[in-house]
């Protein structure tokens, strides 16, 4: 609980209701590093990265660390930002039971020993199931007349393959031999590593 003169650890100086130090947003411009020390002009001078995974110096960026440690990698005087280039987010499951495979995820590279928390990783999986299709024997069935004369019989039959149809024929599911996906879009991930406005020396 928060009372009125006290500074809640690890979120600076931020007033009730603004964006605390630690917040992540997703941004919908185009953002790209304009020199080695990854500067995203005017973003940082908003006092908002992009979440690229690089190191900062703990003297240089206090507020932030105290939020984050060394969750995400570091040591002594340097500490790194999460790196949520091409990774969706994911609720911490914190007991719920909804991520059944919890237990399985690992550490951020190079953070801190947790198999479950924050900055955990989940890797690509698709669950275990089967699909049943009706094959065709090779006998037809008896028919006197009608559009069932002659028709084959079906059989419900288990199998493994693929979304596949036939010869030349367009698929109706779009394959990737690299994950299984839903629809989505691309945005920036940026968070916020300080409660006041920095200058930068531009």
């Amino acid at each position: 609980m928060h009372f009125a003169g006290e500074r809640p650890l690890g979120f600076g100086s931020t007033p009730f209701g603004e964006v605390p130090v630690g917040a992540l947003v997703a941004f919908a411009g185009a953002l790209a590093p304009t020199d080695g020390d990854h500067v995203t002009r005017p973003l940082e001078g908003w006092g908002w990265m992009l979440c690229d995974g690089r190191s900062l110096s703990v003297a240089q960026y206090p507020e932030l660390f105290s939020v984050l440690g060394y969750v995400y990698g570091g040591s002594a005087g340097s500490f790194r930002i999460p790196d949520y280039r091409g990774y969706f987010l994911r609720g911490v499951d914190a007991g719920a039971g909804v991520d059944r495979d919890a237990a399985t995820r690992t550490d951020p590279a190079g953070g801190a020993a947790r198999n479950s928390g924050v900055g955990s990783i989940q890797p690509f999986a698709t669950q275990t199931h089967e699909h049943t299709y009706l094959a065709a024997r090779t006998t037809a069935a008896p028919a006197n007349s009608g559009s069932a004369a002659g028709a084959p019989v079906g059989e419900s039959q288990l199998t493994s393959g693929g979304p596949v149809t036939g010869n030349a024929a367009p698929s109706p599911v779009h394959v990737s031999q690299y994950e299984t996906r839903p629809s989505n879009i691309y945005v920036n991930y940026i968070i916020k590593f300080t409660s006041g406005l920095r200058a930068r020396p531009w």
